[in-house]
């Protein structure tokens, strides 16, 4: 089952460039932090109820299919 945290961030996120951030390695994972309006984390965990999926699962699906129709040019 998910679990969402509900709250204000936990950390200051201060002033980062994307540039600094560097490049991971092909086939390396990343810890991605999303900031979203709580009623859509509500909504995000009742579809991930409804799918028997984890929010994690569901999100990297949108992202997966956001960058092959991206690619794909569409």
């Amino acid at each position: 089952m998910s679990t969402i945290a509900i709250g204000p961030p936990s950390a200051s996120i201060g002033n980062v460039a994307a540039a600094n951030l560097g490049n991971s390695a092909h086939g390396d994972v990343v810890e991605v932090s999303l900031l979203l309006p709580s009623e859509w984390a509500n909504d995000l965990m009742d579809l991930a109820r409804e799918r028997r999926q984890s929010v994690g699962q569901i999100i990297r699906s949108m992202i997966g299919q956001a960058l092959d129709e991206s690619a794909s040019g569409s």
